[in-house]
């Protein structure tokens, strides 16, 4: 019986131990220190297209052009080479790869303009893939920023065609009308050009003088530069349908730009 009793009485006082440590534990597990959730940024590297560099130019000019001791302001052009497989993804991040490849080798660059080119024969007109240009926002090169290389306003500003994945997915081996791509930018070339061809016969036929006569002069340009057009067709033996699809094609790709 006292056995019993003594058994009792220390099941007791264990229970009761136990009810009195719980707070202190629940004290203990309150303090630990627990950890701060940061949320992950997942950078997506986007990889750069191969690239060439295939023509720098010196722009440069003075702050003022009225004071001929103005700063410098330094500015570039650059012409790449892309290949037209690039996408429009990888296009600013190649903007600025380059752009800071430029500033890491001459600091003292205040204004670059940059084009991308899918074809070489492209380059002496305007960009067919993109252009970007590394400049103050409000596109002026103070003196305080030429003499203290001040770049707080400076943005990068990229400018992509919005048909640029229908133009370089354009296969270059289409025929239309019996013509290949090529031999049609050809024949855009000729046509865009006959008009100035009537121009440079016309100007010195019937320069100008207090009494020329404008529309006289407008009328034989007009003539000339259709009796052009129609030796061109029959070179190539095309119809005046293919001559303004050539035409129409030709300005929406901007292929002016190739001469």
């Amino acid at each position: 019986m006292k056995k019993i009793i003594f058994l009792s009485i220390l099941i007791s006082f264990l229970s009761c131990k136990k009810d009195e440590d719980k707070p202190l534990e629940d004290d203990v597990l309150q303090n630990i220190p627990k950890e701060e959730y940061v949320p992950q940024t997942i950078e997506v590297v986007v990889e750069l297209p191969e690239y060439t560099l295939i023509k720098k130019e010196d722009i440069s000019h003075r702050t003022s052009l009225n004071d001929v001791k103005a700063p410098i302001n330094k500015r570039f052009s650059y012409k790449f080479l892309v290949s037209d497989k690039i996408r429009r993804e990888q296009i600013e991040p190649l903007f600025t790869k380059l752009t800071k490849d430029i500033i890491s080798e001459d600091n003292d660059i205040d204004d670059i303009t940059i084009w991308l080119y899918s074809d070489k024969k492209l380059m002496n007109g305007s960009y067919d893939v993109a252009m970007a240009t590394w400049a103050p926002v409000d596109g002026e090169v103070t003196t305080d920023i030429a003499v203290n290389n001040n770049r707080d306003s400076y943005k990068l500003v990229t400018t992509i065609p919005d048909n640029l994945e229908e133009y370089l997915s354009r296969s270059k081996t289409t025929v239309i009308g019996g013509l290949s791509f090529d031999l049609r930018k050809k024949i855009y070339q000729e046509l865009s050009n006959t008009e100035t061809r009537a121009r440079e016969i016309l100007d010195k036929k019937y320069p100008y003088t207090a009494n020329f006569d404008t529309d006289k002069y407008a009328n034989k340009l007009d003539e000339l530069t259709k009796k052009y057009e129609k030796e061109i067709s029959k070179k190539y033996k095309i119809d005046d349908n293919i001559v303004k699809s050539i035409y129409d094609e030709g300005d929406k790709n901007e292929w002016y730009n190739l001469q």
